[in-house]
C-alpha cells in the first residue's frame, strides 16, 4: 500500500509499505482523510522522546471499515464509515480499571509507537472503533480525535453552566476547547493568543481575543473578569509565560487545566496556588468515554460548521512532505 513514512528525524516521504495484517480484536480501515497534529510535527523533527522510526504517522483519521478479525463488540458492519480511538491500552492495569485508559501503564500511540493513518489502510482495535452515518461529512469526521481532546479537557475542568473561561493558546486544540466550553454553558470565553492569524480564526468563531504581549493585557483581562479572574483557565500554549499567566488570571478557588505540552519543567507560581487555593489538573489525550462523546457530538451536528472552519487546507497523500 501507499503510505507516508518517517524514516528518521527530519525525513518524511510517500512510498510503499506492507498492508497491515490483522490479529484477533483488530479491524482494518481504508483511510479517507487524516489530519496533521502538532505532535506529528514534533515526531518528524525528532522532538518526541519515545517515537520509534521508521513509522507511519497520523492519528486523526476516518475511513471505510473493510475487515474485522474476531469478535465485533461494537456491532460494526463492513462498509461503515468508521473512526477509532488511536491508541492501545491494556484494559487491565489500575488506571484502565478506573476508566482512565488514557493514562494506561502500557499505553502506545498510533503514529508514534505503532503505524498510523497516513496510509491507504490502518489497523485499529475493534473495541475502540465507532461508526458514523453514511451522510456524515468525512472532513469533519476526521476531527473526531482532536474534538475528543477538547471534550476531555473541558470535562476535566469541571466547568459549570454560567462560569467563565480563559483559553491560553488559540491553536486548533485551544479553539476546540473554547467551542466546547461555550457549548457546555460558559457565559464568557476569552482566548489569549499572540498570532494574528490564529486570532482572526478565533474571532470568526465568535470569540474575543487578547494579545499577551500587549501592554494592556492585564487591564483587559481584569476588566473582562470584573477584577476576579476566570473560573477555569485552560493552559494550551505549553509555554513558560502561559503557565505563569494561568495561575495569575484564575479566580480564587478556581481551576487551571494544564493542556499544552511543555519542553521540560517550567516554573509554577505556588504562592498564587496557595493564596487562592487553586486546583491544577493535568490532562492527557482523552479517555475512551470522551472519544465516544466526540463521536456523539459530531453525529449531532451542533458544532460541525465551526469544526469545519478549522480545516485550513487539503493535500493528497503524495503531497505529504509539502503538507508537513
Amino acid at each position: 500500500m501507499r503510505a507516508a513514512i518517517i524514516d528518521r528525524a527530519g525525513q518524511i516521504r510517500c512510498g510503499e509499505a506492507d498492508k497491515p495484517v490483522l490479529r484477533e480484536g483488530e479491524a482494518l480501515i481504508r483511510v479517507k482523510y487524516c489530519g496533521i497534529c502538532g505532535s506529528d510535527i514534533h515526531i518528524l523533527k525528532g522532538q518526541h522522546p519515545t517515537a520509534r522510526f521508521p513509522v507511519i504517522p497520523g492519528h486523526e483519521f476516518v475511513g471505510e471499515l473493510v475487515e474485522i478479525c474476531g469478535e465485533n463488540p461494537q456491532n460494526l458492519a463492513i462498509g461503515d464509515l468508521a473512526v477509532a480511538q488511536p491508541y492501545y491500552s491494556c484494559g487491565t492495569c489500575e488506571p484502565c480499571a478506573k476508566g482512565q485508559d488514557n493514562v494506561c501503564a502500557h499505553l502506545s500511540f498510533m503514529g508514534t509507537h505503532r503505524d498510523g493513518g497516513f496510509a491507504e489502510y490502518v489497523k485499529v482495535l475493534t473495541r475502540k472503533t465507532y461508526a458514523y452515518p453514511k451522510d456524515m461529512d468525512l472532513r469533519v469526521a476526521a476531527l473526531t480525535e482532536p474534538v475528543a481532546v477538547g471534550i476531555q479537557d473541558v470535562r476535566r475542568s469541571g466547568l459549570q453552566v454560567g462560569q467563565t473561561a480563559l483559553v491560553i493558546g488559540g491553536g486548533p486544540i485551544g479553539l476546540i476547547i473554547a467551542l466546547i466550553a461555550r457549548q457546555a454553558g460558559a457565559t464568557d470565553v476569552v482566548i489569549s493568543e499572540i498570532s494574528p492569524y490564529r486570532c482572526q480564526a478565533a474571532q470568526k468563531l465568535g470569540f474575543d481575543t487578547v494579545d499577551p504581549t500587549s501592554e494592556h493585557f492585564d487591564q483587559v483581562l481584569m476588566e473582562r473578569s470584573d477584577g476576579k479572574g476566570f473560573d477555569v483557565v485552560f493552559e494550551v500554549s505549553g509555554s513558560k509565560a502561559g503557565v505563569l499567566t494561568s495561575t495569575k488570571y484564575c479566580k480564587i478557588a478556581g481551576t487551571v487545566v494544564s493542556v499544552g505540552m511543555t519542553q521540560g519543567a517550567v516554573p509554577v507560581d505556588l504562592p498564587a496556588v496557595f493564596a487562592k487555593e487553586l486546583v491544577i489538573k493535568g490532562t492527557r489525550i482523552h479517555s475512551q468515554y470522551s472519544f465516544i462523546g466526540a463521536v456523539e457530538l459530531l453525529k449531532s451536528g451542533i458544532l460541525n460548521d465551526s469544526f469545519a472552519a478549522l480545516i485550513s487546507q487539503e493535500f493528497t497523500l503524495d503531497q505529504v512532505e509539502e503538507a508537513f
